[in-house]
């Protein structure tokens, strides 16, 4: 079973080459991080919060820039 952890899926979009298959990973991405941060509660780690906030601002600016290619 492949891995669909945020993580994985966040790499898969940074690492697509193909400008036809980008946007699907980018909303991959972005679906899995946003699970994932409604999943944290209070008590869950500020360091993966940080991660997860980064990763979003990430594929943003990564979106972004393909819209404007």
């Amino acid at each position: 079973m492949p891995d669909l952890s945020w993580q994985a899926l966040y790499g898969a979009a940074l690492s697509e080459s193909d400008p036809m298959k980008l946007a699907g990973r980018i909303e991959a991405a972005r679906h899995a991080i946003r699970q994932r941060l409604r999943e944290l509660d209070d008590s869950s780690s500020p360091r993966e919060r940080r991660q997860l906030e980064d990763a979003q601002h990430v594929l943003f600016t990564l979106a972004a820039r393909r819209r404007s290619a």
